[in-house]
């Protein structure tokens, strides 16, 4: 539990497919293409690594993301498919979630490096945190969003950390 936004974080399961389309609708089309839905759906039919559904005080569901380890790349964690609700950006969910996928990550040796494909929207974002953008091409996702990818030290987030 994050006590400071009164917001928790629990497994996903089958049963959060609903929820989780909800969330990705509230993004399209600034920071998601429509197109990308099925993508999405996808990811969370057969999920490659573990990805967590945020819920509020309330109870109800205002986030969600995970990671995997990157097949080709084994000391490299990848951030996967994470979003805040629509209606609720600029409240520190983002930051709570990002938090917490990097703090699962950082406990495991094994990873020396956070990546992401992420969009010219949320680069800054990133960039907050230390990530470096590695490569961009324009349109990359869709018309108008263009995929940046970025890395992040591990060993520079861990030093942080303490």
């Amino acid at each position: 539990m994050d006590e400071a936004l009164a917001v928790n974080f629990q497994p996903w399961r089958p049963a959060d497919r609903d929820a989780g389309l909800a969330l990705f609708d509230s993004n399209v089309p600034k920071y998601f293409a429509e197109q990308e839905r099925q993508d999405f759906l996808d990811h969370v039919d057969v999920l490659p690594g573990p990805y967590f559904l945020l819920m509020d005080a309330g109870d109800s569901p205002v986030g969600c993301g995970g990671y995997a380890r990157e097949k080709d790349r084994p000391g490299s964690a990848a951030l996967c498919w994470g979003m805040i609700r629509g209606d609720r950006h600029g409240q520190g969910l983002g930051d709570a979630l990002l938090r917490f996928r990097l703090d699962q990550i950082a406990v495991d040796p094994a990873f020396h490096e956070v990546r992401i494909e992420t969009s010219q929207f949320s680069r800054g974002f990133f960039a907050r945190y230390g990530f470096v953008p590695t490569r961009q091409v324009v349109d990359g996702f869709a018309p108008g969003i263009d995929l940046i990818a970025m890395t992040l030290d591990l060993a520079a987030y861990r030093a942080r950390r303490t």
